[in-house]
């Protein structure tokens, strides 16, 4: 689908080409068979990020999912609002991707503690004291994110960049990637049939920079931007939330990804090197 709401520069080998198709942009025949699952640490990650590529992706008829990760507890900003915030935050974000054109069916949430990520790498059996809820008697992100690639039949996969500073973000990134093998192949299969094909990765930029050039740029319109920008000030009780929206509004209706392009371990990819 061609829509003048969006421009996109893909860079290669030093050259830009400009495309007004999502579907030139990525690489693909068709955007009608493709599932995308955005992985946000926490709620309001995306729409930071990434809140102009789900547009471009609603608009295109992709299959847009959402997976939040933390449950934002840690995200009061009075005393008052401590005890509730994680089911204030969560309305909130049915707002907010509402905003952006994605129904509250495509979001599903982890409900790990925000901040905690860090107790919860890898797979382990859940125990009775467990805080969070199992997935097939399971607890840890790998077995969360491995169920939900194979639930989703992700094809493309977007994740904040590794490089950025808050630790949930560094741990989504580290456990994702380990899920993605772990989804493609045989292992544990009460999570559900492998997925197809491994899924393309891209990385996205929230609060800190990419630790590589990005190669995909997208330039949206005007009302497309207002539609980000009030998808953002949608969580509300952030109450920095303002600021920030005077920051991006002053850097403009672009937005960036880092295309990940994973190399298997061989002695062929070495030997060159050392004849």
């Amino acid at each position: 689908m061609t829509t003048n709401a969006f421009q996109f520069t893909r860079l290669e080998n030093g050259q830009k080409r400009r495309m007004d198709s999502l579907r030139d942009a990525i690489g693909v025949a068709s955007t009608a068979r493709q599932s995308w699952l955005f992985v946000s640490p926490h709620d309001d990650d995306l729409v930071i990020g990434a809140g102009l590529w789900i547009q471009a992706a609603v608009r295109a008829g992709i299959d847009v999912q959402v997976l939040v990760v933390t449950d934002g507890r840690m995200g009061y900003c009075t005393l008052q609002q401590r005890d509730a915030i994680s089911e204030i935050r969560q309305r909130e974000t049915y707002e907010s991707f509402e905003i952006l054109g994605v129904g509250r069916e495509q979001i599903a949430w982890v409900g790990y503690p925000d901040g905690g990520l860090y107790t919860l790498q890898g797979r382990r059996k859940a125990r009775p004291d467990d805080e969070v809820k199992p997935i097939e008697g399971y607890v840890g992100l790998s077995n969360a994110f491995t169920y939900h690639l194979r639930r989703t039949k992700a094809s493309r996969v977007f994740v904040p960049t590794i490089a950025d500073l808050h630790p949930d973000h560094q741990i989504a990134n580290n456990e994702m990637m380990i899920s993605i093998f772990h989804a493609a192949g045989a292992i544990w299969p009460e999570l559900g049939p492998p997925l197809a094909d491994v899924p393309k990765v891209y990385e996205l930029a929230i609060y800190c920079d990419f630790p590589q050039p990005p190669q995909l740029e997208l330039r949206a319109d005007e009302r497309s931007f207002e539609t980000k920008l009030a998808g953002i000030a949608a969580y509300r009780s952030q109450l920095q939330i303002a600021k920030l929206v005077e920051i991006i509004r002053a850097a403009g209706p672009y937005e960036y990804l880092r295309e990940l392009n994973f190399r298997f371990y061989s002695p062929d990819n070495h030997k060159a090197t050392f004849a």
